[in-house]
């Protein structure tokens, strides 16, 4: 959780409002606690609350956002890695395509060598992205396929978790769901809640690139096999 913490803490767009939620653990995080790595850090814009009991991430999601007065949202995973243009990068695209809803791509980390190779991704020159119209079309076409279970983008991978939105958004009332209680097809709080944004208002553009570093196989991602 520290590595996730420090990564937003240093980011270049500075301007945020952290909100870090420990649902409810009984375990230790690098040797401290939640609380304590918040408190370790020492940083004016990071806020805790902790929950008695287990409540599932789609429950801290809408603590968090109903929290906070900020005018842009997004959410980050405990056991993962934002590169510190990620925020700036998406908050240039979600003005540049004047969407309401946008995503980035990811580095798939397996090891602690692939984060470190990912540590080295520098910003490009200029930023790339998906307009609404090509993302909507491509969720649609895989919402509409009976065999797809996630938030589908054709060729390039996004991560779930990278949703950044305006407030908006959630003030007209897009929640997260539990998995399994939203789309037909879709079985994770963020795929549903990218979809349902997706297909509601078509205005959802996709950095295409990749600011987000996505551990495999750790306590919070577990690989079936």
């Amino acid at each position: 959780m520290y590595d996730a913490l420090m990564s937003i803490i240093n980011q270049d767009y500075q301007n945020l409002d952290i909100v870090v939620i420990d649902d409810g653990s009984d375990t230790k995080l690098d040797c401290l606690t939640a609380r304590e790595i918040v408190t370790q850090v020492n940083d004016e814009r990071v806020r805790f609350h902790r929950f008695e009991k287990n409540q599932g991430k789609w429950r801290c999601l809408n603590y968090a956002f109903s929290t906070t007065d900020a005018a842009v949202c997004t959410a980050h995973d405990a056991d993962d890695i934002s590169l510190p243009w990620r925020i700036s990068s998406q908050m240039t695209v979600l003005s540049s395509t004047q969407t309401a809803h946008n995503l980035c791509g990811f580095v798939h980390c397996w090891n602690e060598q692939d984060v470190l190779s990912g540590l080295e991704r520098q910003k490009p020159s200029s930023l790339n992205a998906l307009s609404k119209e090509d993302v909507f079309k491509a969720v649609l076409q895989g919402f509409q396929h009976p065999g797809c279970n996630h938030y589908f983008t054709g060729n390039f991978e996004t991560a779930g978790v990278s949703a950044m939105f305006l407030k908006d958004v959630w003030d007209i009332g897009f929640r997260f769901f539990p998995p399994g209680q939203g789309l037909r097809v879709l079985l994770s709080e963020d795929s549903d809640f990218n979809c349902r944004v997706t297909l509601a208002l078509k205005s959802t553009s996709i950095l295409s690139e990749s600011p987000y570093l996505y551990r495999r196989n750790t306590s919070t991602n577990v690989e079936e096999v």
